[in-house]
């Protein structure tokens, strides 16, 4: 029951400079398409970023382009198409003891979103000015302006969503360890005990019953102190030694 939120980047650049490394990490949202069908959908994100991430995240097509393009750094801005997966990957044991994640994105409807998404990133930076706009695709060339933005636009969805084609980013990290009511599906009780193992409780991310429909830190914080009050409340001696809510 991984979960990922599943995101795609599109870099824009422009004429002034962005410094997008400088502020808020996330400057601005758009949820317009947070809900393309049953919940499930997609937000797009301004993001901060270092140039570390983006020499390595920019298509290499050849050092002279890539030189240029890296010289115009403090021109770009990027948005992220962060994708609510409905489908998941799993988490395994391999026979050194070591965990391994595996995840594809293969469900029809993330794949519908995450696509939507990448036609929404290029046309917010046509329509915010920008002079170029690149695709994290190997070798897909940058649409200019000037240039046919429709076949841009056709030939970056054509690009698979997967190991060697588009270059996908994990947001945040989720569900391996799912509260429910049933321990044959899942591993923790609504309260955040294990099902199996007696004085373990969870309180993060990994106990999301499925991936949130936003950015997790406030329920990740909201569902911690739920956690704390159970296992306060679990304790009776401790309870009443202790304030009647967690600080």
């Amino acid at each position: 029951h991984l979960r990922l939120h599943p995101c795609t980047a599109i870099f824009g650049s422009y004429h002034e400079d962005q410094r997008a490394w400088w502020g808020a990490p996330h400057a601005g949202l758009v949820d317009e398409f947070d809900d393309t069908g049953d919940g499930y959908g997609f937000l797009i994100e301004a993001t901060q970023y270092a140039p570390g991430i983006g020499a390595s995240a920019l298509p290499f097509t050849s050092a002279e382009d890539h030189k240029e393009m890296m010289s115009r750094y403090a021109f770009g801005a990027s948005f992220i198409g962060l994708v609510r997966d409905r489908g998941g990957g799993a988490v395994t044991i391999d026979a050194a003891g070591q965990a391994v994640p595996w995840y594809a994105l293969a469900d029809e409807t993330d794949v519908a979103n995450t696509r939507s998404a990448i036609e929404a990133q290029i046309r917010l930076h046509h329509a915010a000015g920008a002079g170029e706009i690149v695709a994290l695709a190997g070798g897909m060339p940058r649409w200019r302006r000037g240039d046919d933005l429709g076949a841009f636009i056709t030939r970056c969805l054509r690009v698979p969503l997967r190991a060697g084609g588009y270059r996908m980013f994990s947001a945040h990290q989720m569900g391996t360890c799912r509260m429910g009511p049933d321990p044959r599906t899942s591993v923790a009780t609504p309260e955040g005990r294990l099902h199996d193992t007696p004085g373990v409780w969870i309180g993060d991310a990994s106990a999301f019953p499925t991936s949130s429909g936003t950015n997790p830190m406030i329920t990740i914080m909201a569902l911690a102190r739920r956690t704390g009050e159970a296992i306060l409340a679990s304790s009776p001696a401790q309870a009443a030694a202790a304030p009647s809510q967690v600080s």
